[in-house]
């Protein structure tokens, strides 16, 4: 399919993508891990039309940088969104979205567990409110997720059409770690939201769990806050594996359900973006497991480590990435386009321009 016949870039020209869209990062904060854009309604009174947040990893005072932006292509620094006094605790990948049903705005995310060193222990989901986009957030505490380990991240929240129903509904694609599957590591499931977004509505449902040696995110990692799982100090290890950052709520022009997700290492090439298909009847293929990934580090000249993007609009994904070897993560604007077998992918410079021309 060509960049043509309705794509929308938010009116963003081609020399618009690419690149770092947020050169002057907030003070003492460079690194843009896990973007995540909100567009709000235009009756929203805001003083911006959309809304940058990322990850977070300082470890006091208040968390969370968001920028702010009128035409996508200056941004402006407005502070830390999340009011919050957790010490010692890191703060991962906001998913902010304005609630039709309180008319205020929601923030999902994880945090590990405060006061002890390590991020990864007692990361789990949690829901922060605020009356305006940009904060101040007050955290509600933990989201009340069914889960069989300690640990969840990666929220997203759409709305798709609901299969028991027929009608429109809201949803939350998440990350869990799975112990019990040949290959051992991090997935997503899809739980359908209340209408006021504030509790699950469904069991958990898996999307995609690990399966493929491109999903490896370290071997022989050693996981010893995860007491039980391995006789670690023997000197067990696992071969860690890694499918994180769901997006749901894609259509293809075909009129099949998507998900994006972003898989491999985030330190390294290895990672990925790849997309999950979902059948009528429900059935899921991970389309990793036909060689074919949305966007990997290397197809775009001069950015690695690309991965855990978030929608901007249906053909526009603003995604993290490495401008420079040793780098800090930057947020960047990718267009989204659909091939020829109605499968999405990222086009480099030279093929969208082509597409363009």
């Amino acid at each position: 399919m060509g960049a043509s016949g309705g794509c929308d870039f938010a009116g963003l020209g081609i020399h618009d993508l690419y690149r770092p869209i947020i050169p002057d990062p907030a003070p003492d904060f460079a690194d843009q891990g896990d973007p995540y854009m909100l567009t709000v309604p235009r009756s929203s009174g805001a003083e911006y039309a959309h809304y940058l947040y990322h990850t977070d990893v300082s470890h006091e005072g208040d968390r969370i940088p968001v920028y702010g932006s009128n035409d996508l292509r200056r941004f402006d620094y407005l502070g830390k969104a999340l009011r919050t006094d957790a010490p010692l605790s890191e703060h991962w990948a906001p998913c902010v979205v304005f609630n039709e049903s309180t008319r205020r705005y929601d923030m999902f995310y994880s945090r590990s567990r405060p006061d002890q060193p390590n991020a990864d222990i007692g990361q789990r989901l949690r829901k922060a409110v605020a009356d305006r986009p940009e904060g101040p957030f007050v955290d509600q505490g933990e989201f009340p997720l069914e889960l069989e380990t300690d640990f969840a991240i990666d929220a997203d929240v759409y709305r798709k059409i609901d299969p028991h129903s027929g009608g429109s509904a809201p949803f939350l694609a998440y990350v869990v770690e799975f112990w019990h599957e040949a290959r051992v590591g991090v997935g997503i499931v899809e739980v359908r939201l209340s209408d006021d977004l504030s509790k699950p509505a469904s069991a958990p449902r898996v999307l995609v769990k690990p399966s493929l040696d491109v999903q490896l995110y370290e071997r022989d990692r050693s996981m010893p806050w995860q007491v039980g799982r391995r006789d670690w100090a023997a000197g067990e290890t696992v071969d860690w594996h890694c499918i994180e950052a769901p997006i749901g709520g894609l259509v293809s022009p075909a009129g099949a359900t998507y998900y994006l997700d972003s898989y491999g290492s985030y330190k390294d090439d290895t990672y990925a973006v790849g997309a999950v298909r979902e059948a009528p009847d429900g059935t899921i293929t991970d389309l990793a497991g036909e060689g074919h990934a949305v966007l990997r580090s290397g197809m775009l000249d001069g950015i690695t480590s690309a991965g855990h993007p978030s929608l901007v609009t249906p053909n526009l994904l603003v995604s993290h990435g490495r401008f420079s070897p040793q780098g800090e993560r930057q947020a960047f604007f990718v267009p989204l386009l659909w091939d020829e077998r109605d499968r999405p992918y990222c086009p480099d410079r030279d093929t969208l321009a082509r597409l363009l021309a």
